[in-house]
Order: C-alpha cells, then structure tokens, then sequence
C-alpha cells in the first residue's frame, strides 16, 4: 500500500487551515469517525464486489456554520481479499482522500440524518499494472441515533451510503454500503 504525496499534502494543508482558523471560534468541536461495509469498486474494468472502510477528522468552524467540513481516507478492496479459501496472486484495491462539506438534520431527540458532497483523490489498483490517481467527487448519506448527551460528547451509530466517482485516468469509481460511527471528543 503506497501513499501518494502531493494529494495528500494539498488536502491535509488545506484541513490544517480550516482547524487554525477555527481557534478563534469558541464552540470549537472535532469528531473522529469511520465505517464499515460492502461495496463496488470500478476501474478500467467490470465492476468487482468490495469491503470498504474510512476513517474520518471533521470539526466545526466559524467559516462554514451549517456545514462541517470532513477529511477522510477511504480504502476498498476486492471481497476475496477477505474470504477464506481464496488464494489469488493479486487483490485490485483502491485507496483514497476525500474532502467534503457534511450537513445533519434532526428529526427527533436523537435521530439524524446527514448529507456530504466534497472533491475525492482516488488511487486505482484495480489490475496490478495499474497505479494511477484520478480526481473526482464523493456523494454520501447516512441515517442513525445520536446517543450524545447535553454536553455533546459521546458516540453516533448508523449506516449509509457512499459514491465516489473521478473524471480522469481511468475513471476510477467505488460505492459503500455500510456501517459507520462518530465520536465527539
């Protein structure tokens, strides 16, 4: 598993601004999250059956007061990977960074719902000689239970789902179906 430094670098530098411009907003929150599931990931090639999993740092600043802007690392790889009884050589997989703008409503005490759109920097090994970064978007939406309290501390469970599509190279594209979690620190 390789990583890629100049993707990496842009976004990491741009979240890193939003967190210091954020040091004079006094609500001041960071979540760290992640997920779990199943899914698709395409190349240039058929669509193959996937795990998925991310891990995600979102925190609120005085730029953007409805949206929470998130950076995650997604990687996907091909379901045999996982299954017993699979000897292949090779296992296509895709890594990659994702920035989005995440947006919740409430509907009652504890039930949410929470849109993202935001850019995607997709890694595509699909076949084994392919190695090649693509640019595009991710879309995702989830549902779930907010077992916060008053102090808004605590654990988010739910499930969702994942789009990430690119508009170069190899058009490289993925889906999730999965579980996730959030937890304010």
């Amino acid at each position: 598993m390789k990583f890629y430094s100049l993707p990496i670098k842009a976004l990491i530098v741009s979240f890193a601004f939003l967190i210091l411009s954020s040091s004079a907003f006094a609500q001041l929150g960071v979540n760290v999250g992640g997920f779990l599931g199943g899914g698709t990931i395409k190349g240039d090639s058929p669509s193959l059956a996937a795990f998925t999993s991310s891990v995600f740092i979102e925190t609120n600043t005085a730029l953007f007061l409805e949206v929470t802007p998130r950076l995650s690392y997604i990687y996907s790889k091909d379901l045999d990977a996982v299954l017993p009884n699979t000897n292949k050589p090779y296992y296509p997989s895709m890594q990659g960074i994702s920035f989005k703008g995440i947006t919740t409503q409430y509907f009652q005490k504890h039930i949410f719902l929470e849109e993202g759109i935001g850019f995607l920097a997709l890694n595509d090994h699909t076949f084994s000689t392919t190695d090649s970064w693509s640019y595009g978007i991710a879309l995702s939406i989830s549902g779930g239970w907010d077992l916060r309290g008053f102090n808004l501390r605590g654990f988010r469970l739910g499930a969702g789902v994942e789009y990430g599509i690119t508009f170069n190279n190899t058009l490289a594209q993925y889906s999730s179906f999965h579980f996730h979690f959030n937890y304010a620190l």
